[in-house]
């Protein structure tokens, strides 16, 4: 498979102000995303690649850190590419593949972007020959980057719309932790089927977290179809990995 990517020269990248280091494919073991910050983006097309270069060559950087920048048209970006050490996260440069979606604060991700991003990883394996691991940010320094949402879909997996990342095409599995009364990413994904599907309302969502909203719209989820209900519960508030599964196909997943 190949992915089709903006290089630097077509969206007007400014020459190196020094030296960038290359790292063989060999060292490459993990694939990190990252996001543009609190406030949503607004720019399109070049102007994007364009402004992350600025910021990071006013950090006094080389130019832009990330290997490569995916927008919400699906669009990708050459940054550091596949051969340059990045600079997106300390102690993670050499060893990671670095991946901006811009997107800011809790913008939601299009699924052109998550295509184009998972795409970006399937071609990172196929490249070096193994599965990275897939990471957001915070996985590796001290920071709310990627944000909830895009952190959310890491941990799922990094599945796409339209298939790939997941079990079973674009369904994804579900956590073992995610449960009643827990704070994990996966129950924004969770919430978002459960409306999507009819579910609703979740009064307080989008959130991390699992609470009695969210529980009772599982219940609902239960009552329609009770064969997924964990045995002897009359009220079942924990969604469970069947039922999840079907939740993700009533949703359109």
């Amino acid at each position: 498979m190949s992915v089709n990517i903006i290089s630097r020269g077509s969206w007007g990248a400014k020459p190196w102000t020094s030296g960038v280091s290359s790292v063989p494919l060999s060292e490459r073991t993990e694939y990190y995303i990252h996001y543009d910050g609190g406030t949503p983006i607004t720019r399109t097309g070049n102007s994007i690649p364009q402004a992350i270069e600025r910021e990071h060559l006013n950090n006094g950087w080389s130019g832009i850190g990330y290997n490569f920048v995916v927008d919400q048209a699906g669009n990708i970006y050459e940054g550091r590419g596949w051969n340059l050490q990045g600079a997106h996260c300390p102690s993670h440069n050499r060893s990671a593949i670095g991946v901006q979606i811009a997107i800011g604060g809790d913008q939601a991700p299009s699924d052109a972007a998550l295509r184009s991003a998972r795409a970006l990883y399937d071609e990172a394996c196929a490249k070096t020959g193994r599965q990275l691991s897939k990471h957001g940010h915070r996985d590796g320094f001290a920071t709310e980057c990627p944000g909830g949402r895009l952190y959310a879909w890491v941990q799922a997996g990094m599945p796409a719309a339209g298939g790939g990342g997941g079990v079973g095409g674009g369904t994804v599995a579900l956590d073992p932790g995610v449960k009643p009364g827990v704070n994990h990413p996966q129950v924004r994904l969770l919430q978002e089927l459960l409306i999507k599907a009819g579910y609703g309302p979740i009064p307080g969502a989008v959130t991390d977290f699992y609470g009695t909203n969210t529980q009772a719209a599982v219940a609902r989820f239960h009552d329609r179809h009770p064969e997924f209900k964990s045995a002897g519960v009359s009220h079942d508030v924990a969604i469970g990995a069947r039922g999840f599964a079907v939740l993700q196909k009533e949703a359109g997943r």
